[in-house]
């Protein structure tokens, strides 16, 4: 019968001193948009920036991903988001469609039984009016023993989609963002992922910390193509009004 960790063992694995670092492997987090047609369904768009061509208030999901090529395998980790932080107001989590955890789990047991490699705890959203939120903490362990994320080339899945970890991202979460249209400006990246909260990281089962690479979403705002044929038309207006004037 397999022995069952504790979630408090997990959170322990953080708190050890004298863990050395795997130069030799990365954990890569990438944010990718899925934007709601309508909020009848999300599509994805397969890219870490939305463009909006209305000031109009939009729904749309983020999706959370992790590729590694850690040849061990990966015990547990801990990472979160942070969202307008520029003060700008542009984001706010749909609290409404964020269920527990936003993700049960990914079964890394493809060929036999079930065992999840599953989240520890409950996402957490710090939030208030125009000040930058924060979600913590998007986070998984290996809650019974042999059930770590797979190492460099080996079988895991997700549902009924298998894949291997060295080429295959693998969904951590989603997080359901309402964008509000009339604040949005191009100012660059609107979310980070990072190791924001106190404990976060990346650990093999042997508690080696492996190096993160954290991914960034963009919120932009672009003319709508009327809005640009108008501003063309505006500037050669102005170009012919100057002509004219140096030739009187």
């Amino acid at each position: 019968m397999r022995k069952v960790f504790s979630v408090g063992l997990m959170v322990a694995m953080l708190a050890m001193v004298g863990m050395t670092r795997d130069a030799s492997a990365t954990a890569t987090v990438t944010l990718l948009w899925e934007t709601c047609t309508g909020c009848t369904g999300f599509v994805a768009n397969t890219s870490s920036t939305i463009n909006l061509t209305t000031a109009s208030t939009q729904t749309a999901r983020l999706g959370i991903y992790l590729t590694h090529d850690e040849a061990a395998e990966v015990g547990v980790y801990l990472f979160s988001l942070r969202y307008d932080t520029d003060l700008g107001n542009e984001l706010n989590v749909n609290t409404l469609a964020m269920n527990t955890n936003n993700w049960a789990g990914t079964d890394v047991n493809p060929s036999g039984a079930t065992d999840l490699f599953s989240p520890l705890n409950t996402l957490t959203l710090i939030e208030s009016g125009v000040a930058a939120g924060e979600v913590n903490v998007i986070n998984s362990g290996s809650i019974v023993v042999g059930a770590d994320l797979p190492g460099q080339g080996l079988l895991y899945s997700t549902g009924t989609f298998s894949a291997t970890a060295t080429s295959s991202p693998y969904r951590v979460a989603f997080i359901t963002y309402i964008i509000n249209g009339a604040t949005v400006t191009s100012d660059g990246a609107d979310i980070f992922s990072g190791l924001f909260s106190g404990g976060d990281n990346f650990l093999t089962p042997g508690s080696v910390v492996i190096p993160g690479i954290f991914g960034t979403a963009t919120v932009n705002v672009i003319p709508e193509p009327g809005t640009v044929s108008l501003l063309g038309l505006g500037l050669v207006g102005l170009v012919l009004a100057g002509r004219r004037s140096r030739r009187s």
